[in-house]
């Protein structure tokens, strides 16, 4: 019982962390996760390791457990491996797209266009769904593991990504990209596509750490 109560207790503190609900360096008071949860202290450090083990979070000595931030050199290794796991992934996708798949990418898409504009809470969430799609038409379940472990990792490379002017609607032009290029069977351009999406995150969240560290 105690392992599934951690279980579940992880999953709602990685939901809160994804969606941009807990910040980067913020500190998780395990006081107050005991009262809001109503579960025991070993859950709760219990779904502490879960979570660290997925570098979402971080413990500090002597200050205890906050949501882990990243470096410049963190940032660069884990877009590297990302920029080349997504262009494998795109091959293989190419390989076995059905026209089903297609048009699931399109309904994903709509459904993150709307939330994209409006901004509502579940802007992160439904845009993750659509590329997480993407990615797992790969059908290679290690492959999508390992980029999934990365995205969770970069979290916050992506969510700073949104507040950068106008690049809500440069990701929903990008998603429409995306899928023409798969529709039309062009891996260079649904490679260049990849990895120009990756990029712009990338590169921006390392800008606003090298302004911070003026």
């Amino acid at each position: 019982m105690s392992t599934l109560n951690s279980t579940r207790v992880a999953n709602e503190i990685e939901e809160a962390i994804l969606s941009g609900q807990l910040k980067p360096k913020e500190h998780l008071i395990e006081m107050n996760l005991l009262s809001e949860l109503g579960v025991s202290r070993a859950v709760i450090r219990d779904a502490f390791k879960k979570l660290e083990a997925k570098g979402l979070i971080r413990s500090i000595p002597y200050r205890g457990v906050a949501v882990a931030d990243l470096t410049i050199e963190e940032i660069e290794e884990i877009y590297f491996l990302r920029i080349e796991l997504e262009k494998i992934a795109a091959r293989l996708l190419l390989k076995r797209v059905t026209p089903k798949e297609i048009r699931n990418f399109k309904i994903l898409c709509d459904e993150a266009r709307r939330h994209l504009r409006a901004r509502t809470h579940q802007m992160i969430l439904v845009d993750s769904q659509f590329h997480r799609a993407i990615i797992k038409t790969s059908g290679n379940n290690h492959l999508t593991e390992m980029i999934e472990y990365l995205y969770k990792k970069a979290h916050i490379v992506r969510f700073n990504a949104w507040s950068v002017p106008n690049r809500i609607e440069q990701s929903i032009a990008e998603h429409r990209e995306i899928i023409k290029a798969i529709e039309k069977q062009n891996l260079s351009r649904l490679q260049k596509l990849i990895v120009k999406h990756l990029r712009v995150s990338k590169n921006s969240y390392i800008s606003q750490l090298k302004r911070l560290a003026r």
